[in-house]
């Protein structure tokens, strides 16, 4: 390929570079964000069984000193990944998937309202 001269071009390179040697935060540890919920699923679960949030949760483990930052979604994913495949080696039953919203209405016979 053809050299190309633009001033600042090799910083550009060098930048670029770099980026590619370091990946992005959120992608690096999102694995070791899996393995210290999964090193506490133990915990986690009876503290779910005693009826607390998943933000209190997480809230408790970052009070605690851990400094990897995670949000209660992504507590409760991977939690719940990790309770079903628990079922699958210990045949305890996985807590039930949390629902949020309004239940499904069971749909009507005739597909349109009656007007009265």
């Amino acid at each position: 390929m053809p050299e190309f001269d633009v001033p600042g071009l090799g910083r550009a390179r060098m930048a670029l570079t770099e980026l590619a040697r370091n990946p992005r935060a959120s992608y690096g540890q999102k694995q070791m964000k899996t393995q210290l919920i999964e090193s506490l699923y133990t915990e986690i679960r009876a503290a779910r069984m005693a009826g607390h949030s998943w933000k209190k949760i997480m809230e408790s483990i970052r009070e605690s000193g851990v400094s990897v930052r995670f949000s209660p979604i992504f507590l409760r994913k991977s939690f719940a990944e990790i309770d079903k495949r628990y079922e699958k080696e210990t045949g305890v039953k996985a807590l039930p998937a949390e629902t949020r919203g309004r239940k499904k209405r069971a749909p009507s016979d005739s597909g349109a309202r009656d007007s009265k």
